[in-house]
């Protein structure tokens, strides 16, 4: 396997990994209220994977518990 094949195959599999959001971003994405969009951005860092991870898995706890 050729060195430019290997890199193309491991950009694939972590593509947008580091990608962040900024906190009004991150608000308006998931509609979140100010106070607990900052609160979560100041636990899990800016990074969208770790956010998006989180709020999908609150809003499942939040519809299991009704």
């Amino acid at each position: 396997m050729r060195y430019e094949d290997t890199k193309e195959q491991y950009s694939k599999v972590v593509r947008g990994w580091n990608a962040r959001y900024d906190l009004n971003e991150f608000i308006a994405q998931h509609g979140l209220k100010p106070l607990a969009a900052r609160e979560l951005f100041a636990k899990f860092g800016p990074y969208k994977v770790d956010l998006d991870r989180k709020v999908a898995e609150l809003r499942k706890a939040g519809h299991q518990n009704r």
